[in-house]
């Protein structure tokens, strides 16, 4: 190691080593303020760890990595890659898989027999996680140690020979998933006596099949009223996850590719977007509070949760705003319209949910019609 003074007053300290991967000469460095016996110390083992991380990628060894310092390496990539929600919902993942893994565990020491006894102890245990969620936690684990092979802290993935326990759980309804008229009639009733902007705002979701970060998201510019056609563009959503009330705003950027989109509106679409415009005058969001700032998931679903007994519905039934795309996606089918015509409305490209509430209402519309038959 040999030192070099800047003509900053800074001392950049310098070694040499050989590739490995091609055999040659390459000079590494580091710049620290002082040049003393404490600073060379600190400068010799930053520039040796600097050379073993670039040389591991050329040899067949291992290199020692813990856990936890896995995980926040593969994390801090991660969310550079996706968007800040998609970060902030996957970060929830992550608290969990660092309870469930030993965050001081050599990552070369873990097997899939180890694996499979931390999905045991959450599946079966206090925790008691359900099969979709075990589900999501594996994908994550498969993504953290396809990084570790990826940069040398294994050779092989443990998630790979890995499948989840089977547990026996209630299988949920797919009506559960929808309302029903009665039930949409009881609810929209309800939000206009009570509360019109959310009342607009849960029409303009069933109207038009709209995620709420969609909907939240949308701006007035983002509707085109013609006498060609009505209809309102889909280009971003509201990026509000983790985020202060100041710093919700929207984002240039989608679920998936798919849901880039352009939705046509019917007569009382345009009815509610011209209503909840008058509404929100100081801002550029069709939908707003009346500080002018976009309407809250948390806010509207805490609402929709606290009222719906008092709306009429079945309290065991799950009220949230995503209910109402998925109702518009029965209503369709209800209508007859193809599946492939409404995963393109509703921005889908393969969701199983769309596709089990189309092959519900569809099936039940032929039970209905083999009754008719027979009053023939």
């Amino acid at each position: 190691m040999w030192i070099e003074q800047k003509p900053n007053g800074k001392f950049l300290f310098r070694e040499k080593y050989r590739d490995q991967l091609t055999g040659k000469q390459k000079i590494i460095s580091v710049t620290l303020d002082k040049d003393t016996r404490i600073t060379r110390s600190q400068a010799q083992k930053i520039l040796l760890s600097k050379i073993s991380k670039s040389q591991h990628h050329a040899s067949n060894t291992i290199s020692p990595i813990v856990f936890s310092d896995l995980v926040s390496e593969w994390f801090q990539l991660y969310t550079k890659q996706v968007r800040s929600s998609t970060a902030y919902t996957v970060k929830g993942n992550v608290k969990l898989i660092l309870e469930m893994v030993d965050p001081d565990i050599l990552v070369s020491k873990i097997t899939t027999s180890y694996i499979r006894s931390k999905f045991e102890t959450v599946m079966f245990g206090d925790r008691n996680i359900s099969t979709t969620y075990a589900r999501s936690i594996r994908t994550r684990l498969k993504s953290i140690f396809q990084y570790a092979c990826e940069h040398g802290y294994l050779t092989e993935n443990p998630i790979n020979n890995f499948r989840l326990p089977k547990k026996k759980e209630n299988v949920k309804q797919i009506s559960e998933f929808f309302l029903e008229e009665d039930e949409l009639n009881k609810v929209m009733n309800y939000l206009e006596t009570h509360n019109t902007r959310y009342w607009l705002f849960c029409e303009w979701l069933y109207l038009n099949g709209l995620r709420y970060s969609e909907a939240a998201g949308m701006l007035k510019k983002d509707v085109i009223i013609s006498e060609d056609r009505n209809f309102c563009k889909v280009t971003g959503a509201l990026d509000y996850a983790g985020k202060k009330a100041d710093e919700i705003k929207k984002i240039n950027q989608t679920k998936t590719i798919a849901s880039l989109r352009e939705v046509d509106l019917n007569s009382k679409a345009v009815e509610i977007y011209t209503k909840a415009c008058d509404l929100s005058l100081n801002s550029e969001y069709i939908f707003s509070t009346s500080t002018g700032t976009p309407i809250h998931i948390s806010a509207i679903d805490t609402f929709l949760r606290e009222h719906k007994e008092r709306m009429g519905i079945d309290k065991n039934k799950k009220l949230s705003s995503h209910i109402f795309r998925h109702t518009h996606i029965s209503k369709l089918a209800e209508l007859e319209v193809p599946l492939h015509i409404i995963q393109r409305r509703v921005g889908h490209q393969n969701e199983s949910v769309t596709r089990d509430i189309y092959l519900h209402i569809t099936s039940r519309a032929k039970d209905k019609t083999k009754k008719l038959l027979e009053m023939i």
